[in-house]
């Protein structure tokens, strides 16, 4: 195997890629045409393929097929760098204070159903025994 002739092409597209450098392990250069194929001469045994837009991707000669697929290099991210501010600590005290400022509403508290007979005035409990009786 002294030579190797092949098309380089877009893994999304299925568009040949020209301007593909294809570097083998002895040296040599070889680059695709405006079709996307490329010829080695001389013998080797495997060989880096680089593009800027695409993924770099090094073959072994019996791993080489006529037809070689590049990946995108926007399908792929090197980094992510997020920025931002980390969120404040929920500090309830101020709308507690917000609370307490509002007036008490007038008439009976219906929950205090619920707190059986604890810590309530006579009057309180006359309500609360009444609204249980009449329900």
């Amino acid at each position: 195997m002294a030579q190797k002739s092949g098309i380089i092409i877009d893994n999304t597209t299925d568009i040949p890629i020209r301007e593909v450098k294809l570097y083998t392990n002895r040296r040599s250069v070889a680059e695709t045409d405006w079709k996307g194929e490329f010829h080695i001469d001389g013998e080797f045994t495997s060989v880096t393929i680089v593009h800027p837009n695409y993924l770099s991707r090094t073959m072994n000669l019996y791993d080489m097929t006529d037809t070689i697929r590049l990946i995108p290099k926007y399908h792929t991210m090197d980094e992510v760098v997020i920025y931002g501010n980390a969120p404040k600590p929920f500090n309830p005290k101020p709308m507690l204070e917000e609370f307490k400022s509002y007036p008490k509403p007038s008439g009976h508290d219906f929950l205090s159903i619920f707190y059986k007979h604890r810590g309530l005035t006579k009057k309180e409990k006359k309500k609360h025994d009444e609204i249980i009786n009449s329900y």
